[in-house]
């Protein structure tokens, strides 16, 4: 075969493979969950939030996690707490996800094991 020619099908075989991967939605959830983990790493200090988190009782922490996270809104740091939102938005979707994908691929080996 001619080394143009394999040249390219084989840079239209990349493009199909790249435009499928992008084309998937948990593509684009994993690059929006990586680069709000990043953004939120990069604007808060992390062992902070985790030694305030320990100083607080069990019992306390998620009226501690509403209150800090009203505080961030009413003191004007908007960009961390949508950064917070699209972060936690993601995560909620991501795992939606994958527990539709393991339910799925469960009820196809029940169906294949019956078959």
């Amino acid at each position: 075969m001619n080394p143009s020619i394999q040249k390219a099908i084989m840079r239209r075989v990349y493009y199909s493979y790249f435009i499928s991967l992008v084309s998937m939605p948990i593509f684009w959830q994993g690059a929006f969950l990586s680069i709000s983990a990043y953004l939120l790493a990069k604007w808060l200090f992390v062992a902070s939030i985790v030694n305030n988190l320990l100083a607080v009782p069990v019992g306390g922490a998620p009226s501690y996690v509403a209150n800090a996270f009203v505080g961030a809104a009413t003191h004007g740091e908007f960009m961390t707490v949508l950064v917070f939102v699209l972060a936690v938005g993601v995560a909620v979707s991501c795992g939606y996800r994958l527990a539709r994908l393991a339910q799925l691929a469960l009820s196809q080996h029940r169906f294949s094991a019956h078959a």
